[in-house]
């Protein structure tokens, strides 16, 4: 079944769409769908906000930023003796992404675990 796409601003003036469906095909309905659709910038709701991530709190962007740049500063070093530390660190920061305060906090509570063990 052919289909054919027109504007609802102005119904009254459409052109009737001709058959477009292939002649050695078995006779079909003839009559083609005519599907509307909304034009684009028209919208019922005005000034949508972006919609946040779940769980997305405004209030922890200050935190995000803080942990975020602590983050940088740590794995910015070049100690070799500090190596280990970064690569944890990287791996807290992989396994949550976009949530650099929950892998500090992570992190530093594995570090805490592990300095309580020995």
């Amino acid at each position: 079944m052919p289909h054919l796409l027109m504007s609802n601003d102005q119904p009254e003036t459409a052109v009737a769409p001709t058959d477009s469906s292939p002649t050695d095909s078995s006779p079909a309905v003839s009559d083609p769908t005519v599907l509307p659709f909304r034009r684009v910038g028209h919208t019922r709701l005005r000034g949508v906000r972006p919609r946040q991530f779940r769980g997305a709190n405004p209030d922890l962007e200050p935190l995000r930023r803080q942990a975020a740049s602590i983050i940088d500063e740590v794995l910015a070093g070049t100690n070799p003796e500090e190596a280990e530390v970064r690569e944890k660190l990287q791996w807290h920061v992989a396994n949550n992404p976009g949530q650099p305060e929950k892998a500090l906090l992570e992190h530093l509570r594995t570090v805490a675990d592990q300095e309580e063990s020995a």
